[in-house]
């Protein structure tokens, strides 16, 4: 009876330190569960939920889907490899200056359309302008680190394009589809669309009218200018693309509402599908092949680099494979 009762109070004084253990675990981060974990360096839930926000937004999917819990270990292992390269890049004596940081903030704001829908983003993910800059942090690390590993890389000559080119010619990697060249005047009701369009009717001028009218920040002082767009897939609002697709080279549009309010567009020409020549191909073509070599390069660093660290997981949190980062670190929201 004696050995019965001692044993249950054995079982019971484990179980209690064990959960004081776990408390005290919680406590030290904060209330925050740890996903992974590098030379001792954790990540922690709210970190990864901060960056999945920042980043993806609505497009990682519900966060009780299975792609969310997808996009979570994606995410996971993308912060592991950001930790292995801030010690790398201190390693190499790499640095980062405020000013930098600075320029790829102001970059950020740009991007975002102003600095008020850049806090707008920021909030709805809950990052605070230093968290922020500690991402921006990160991936000027990313980006000073590449650079570093991969400054072997030899520059792709002209014949080597040309070599690539003529291989794939004929397989459509240089096929241009229809594109149209598109503007538009972006307004925040119907009535003043309206109202815009009877003014192009009597012969207004586009430009001067989306100078005065235009909501559209990025295009009002260029006339609208959207540039050419691809017909199909082409990244804009469905009504938007609906619209454009309908007409042909010097017609406009009435009024056309997506959720960034009412349009009127324009397509000055109509650029039919057809083989991009060599020669408008050749720049973005030896860039491309450059980055290729350059990221194979550092993908084959990177996974001799990690296997020299510790690095754990939480249960649910393990990559399906290792991360390549060659393309993009650690969730940044600017790439190299």
């Amino acid at each position: 009876m004696l050995v019965t009762r001692t044993a249950s109070i054995v079982k019971i004084m484990a179980a209690a330190m064990l959960a004081l253990a776990l408390i005290i675990i919680w406590a030290g981060c904060g209330g925050d569960a740890v996903v992974a974990s590098v030379n001792g360096q954790n990540i922690t839930k709210s970190e990864l939920d901060r960056e999945i926000k920042f980043n993806l937004g609505p497009q990682a999917g519900d966060p009780n889907s299975d792609q969310y819990k997808s996009v979570e270990k994606q995410m996971t292992d993308v912060l592991v490899v950001q930790k292995i390269i801030d010690a790398e890049a201190q390693k190499r004596g790499i640095s980062v200056s405020d000013a930098e940081i600075n320029t790829a903030y102001n970059q950020q704001q740009q991007a975002a359309g102003g600095a008020d829908k850049l806090k707008s983003k920021m909030s709805g993910a809950g990052v605070s302008t230093d968290q922020l800059r500690d991402m921006l942090r990160d991936n000027l690390y990313f980006q000073k680190l590449f650079a570093a590993v991969t400054k072997s890389v030899p520059q792709v000559t002209d014949a080597e394009a040309q070599a690539y080119y003529n291989q794939h010619k004929t397989d459509g990697t240089f096929n241009k589809p229809e594109t149209r060249h598109v503007r538009h005047i972006l307004v925040a009701d119907q009535a003043t669309a309206q109202k815009i369009k009877d003014q192009l009717d009597h012969g207004a001028d586009f430009a001067a009218l989306a100078k005065q009218y235009s909501t559209d920040a990025s295009t009002k002082d260029n006339g609208g200018d959207l540039g050419d767009v691809p017909s199909q897939n082409s990244g804009l609002a469905p009504e938007f693309e609906q619209a454009m697709d309908k007409l042909g080279p010097g017609q406009t549009s009435g009024p056309v509402k997506t959720q960034f309010g009412w349009h009127i567009i324009r397509v000055d020409s109509v650029t039919p599908p057809g083989l991009q020549p060599f020669g408008q191909v050749k720049d973005d073509l030896k860039r491309s092949l450059l980055l290729e070599q350059q990221r194979s390069v550092f993908d084959n660093w990177l996974a001799s680099t990690r296997a020299h660290y510790s690095i754990s997981y939480s249960a649910g949190y393990e990559p399906a494979a290792t991360q390549k980062v060659g393309a993009a670190p650690a969730g940044s929201p600017t790439q190299p």
